[in-house]
């Protein structure tokens, strides 16, 4: 995608050589970014820089007169993307407030000057991130930015402990002290520096319209395939996706297939694993090629990770990715490959939606009780301090009541037991916000990217229906076989094809799951160490060499850290605390 970067002060800033200026440069240098587009206004200035290849899609910028417009992500509406989309805003509105945003789809951050105001503001689902310094005078779509602006880098330890033991850090705060978020529900006026509610948490909650699953399924089925037929007018049918034997990347197959669009097929792993055998026979019946990409392979062929490959990774991933910046370079090479010659890179990420996602009975929960079935899946011991470990889930439940619109309540919000459709709503408003927001954001940082099956409206629909028509997939199965019969009609990796349905021997796996009671599940992580089934994860050689040692922390310890991805993640937050690789100077 492209790059955003803002700055504020009373003046205007026409003294180009300021320290921010020359640091936020740097950093975007590093990222492969140069020769931006510069917006001004009496308060502020903004840089727009194009995507490093010049993806189509990824962005763009239009001014007319005084008044401009400029966006960073990929997203389309009434068919259009690109200047084309920017041309009928600016013609049309003079605020976002009057935008239908909850009809666009994609993911973006917009900086828009009507007749006399400018707005910052992203996407419904808030999947965009813009960070911003803590003095709110610096605003960057890119994390690395914000924190070249830092002399010394310190570590937000609670959000430093959700990063590595979550993969993303959830909230307004991130990882390192002094780089913030953007409040994703609310639009920014920047010359008088006011904020206004633009994204209303009551607007998610709507009541169910479909009387059956059967209307159910044709009313989603018409959604999804009007919603790609204007995807395929906006970007064009040169289209990729990476296919696996699940149900979320099958339904972006379905719905293509629905309206006649082969696209380019990816599927990665290596030849035994039952994604790609799968995948191949999908592939196969539908007479498609498809590209099969073992990470493991590519990472063979590369030279042995070093420091300077170690600070070009952090640079490309723009900090702090949900799996780490330690990688030899498969997934640079791969997410280059996905958007080769401005193809769209589509991805099944947040089909759950239309599934039961955290695997619970149909019943109100309180937010402690998802914190306790979803997110305390780690050692106790990898928080030293009991105070510190508490404190953890109590801001897990704040970051749940807050996405949800409920924090004002205090704790009355705690204690309250939140409706089955709000449970529904936390994995769009929290999970897809800050943990899959992070990772599509790096997908699209080079080119044209979508998550299609999270569409705001879909969203709505979807946290509202009954939750019998969800579990163990039977509304999605249902719903590809509708789209697509020949898409449905090949096995899956669940044992079971999509024409016939989830069956018996799968939804017995899962029943275990959901009735298992929410105290057993939030000590899974030590049960299994107990029975030898959760060793420590070590750090391979090579990354403690680049590296210059093993990980050190205070705030956490490593020798109960379970799974590499978060070794990785505990030293890329580590690095990137190094001012040697933060992607600045």
């Amino acid at each position: 995608m492209s790059l955003l970067i803002g700055f504020l002060g009373a003046a205007g800033l026409d003294d180009i050589e300021r320290p921010e200026k020359t640091y936020a440069l740097a950093a975007a240098r590093k990222q492969g970014f140069d020769a931006p587009v510069v917006l001004r206004w009496p308060s502020g200035q903004a840089w727009w820089f194009s995507t490093s290849n010049g993806n189509r899609g990824s962005g763009a910028v239009l001014q007319q007169g005084n008044r401009f417009a400029a966006y960073v992500g990929s997203v389309h509406w009434r068919g259009l993307t690109g200047v084309a989309l920017l041309k009928i805003l600016l013609a049309e509105f003079e605020r976002p407030e009057d935008m239908p945003l909850q009809d666009f789809s994609g993911a973006f951050a917009m900086l828009f000057a009507g007749a006399s105001e400018v707005h910052l503001f992203v996407d419904a689902v808030g999947i965009q991130k813009i960070y911003h310094s803590e003095e709110r005078k610096v605003f960057s779509t890119s994390f690395l930015v914000c924190r070249s602006m830092l002399t010394r880098a310190r570590v937000h330890r609670q959000k430093a402990q959700e990063y590595v033991l979550l993969g993303g850090s959830h909230g307004l705060e991130t990882a390192v002290e002094g780089v913030r978020i953007l409040d994703p529900t609310r639009t920014l006026e920047l010359q008088g520096m006011s904020s206004r509610l633009l994204h209303a948490p009551e607007r998610w909650r709507v009541a169910c319209t479909f009387t059956s699953l059967q209307q159910t399924v044709d009313g989603l089925a018409t959604r999804l395939a009007d919603d790609f037929r204007a995807m395929v007018q906006a970007f064009g049918g040169n289209i990729g996706m990476a296919l696996s034997g699940g149900f979320d990347s099958r339904l972006l197959l379905a719905t293509l297939d629905h309206i006649g669009i082969a696209p380019t097929l990816f599927v990665y792993g290596g030849p035994a694993d039952e994604d790609v055998q799968v995948a191949r026979r999908v592939a196969a019946s539908m007479q498609l090629t498809i590209n099969v990409v073992d990470k493991r392979t590519v990472n063979d062929r590369q030279p042995p990770f070093d420091s300077n490959r170690l600070a070009r990774s952090v640079a490309f991933l723009d900090g702090l990715p949900t799996d780490g910046a330690f990688d030899r370079g498969a997934d640079c090479i791969t997410r280059l490959e996905q958007v080769h010659g401005g193809r769209l890179n589509l991805n099944g990420g947040g089909g759950e939606i239309l599934r039961n996602f955290f695997y619970l009975r149909h019943r109100s929960f309180k937010a402690a009780d998802v914190v306790s079935a979803f997110y305390s899946n780690w050692l106790p011991q990898a928080i030293a301090s009991s105070e510190e470990r508490r404190a953890f889930k109590r801001n897990m439940v704040a970051s749940i009541l807050a996405s949800l619109g409920l924090a004002e309540f205090g704790a009355d919000a705690v204690d309250r037991p939140l409706a089955r459709t709000d449970v529904e709503l936390i994995y769009s408003l929290l999970r897809l916000r800050f943990w899959m927001g992070r990772n599509n954001t790096v997908a699209a940082r080079h080119g044209a990217f979508l998550t299609p099956l999270v569409h705001p409206r879909l969203i709505q629909l979807a946290a509202a229906l009954p939750m019998q028509w969800k579990d163990f997939g039977r509304l999605e199965a249902k719903l590809i076989h509708h789209l697509s019969p020949r898409v449905a009609a090949t096995v899956s990796n669940y044992g079971f094809n999509f024409t016939s349905g989830p069956g018996l021997r799968h939804r017995l796996a899962l029943q275990p799951t959901m009735w298992r009671p929410l105290a057993l599940r939030s000590r899974s992580a030590p049960l299994k160490r107990l029975l030898g089934r959760l060793p420590t994860a070590a750090a391979p050689a090579e990354w403690l060499a680049a590296a210059g040692g093993p990980p050190a922390a205070d705030w956490i310890d490593a020798a109960f850290l379970t799974d590499l991805a978060q070794v990785n993640r505990l030293m890329t937050l580590n690095a990137v605390l190094d001012r040697a690789y933060d992607g600045a100077v």
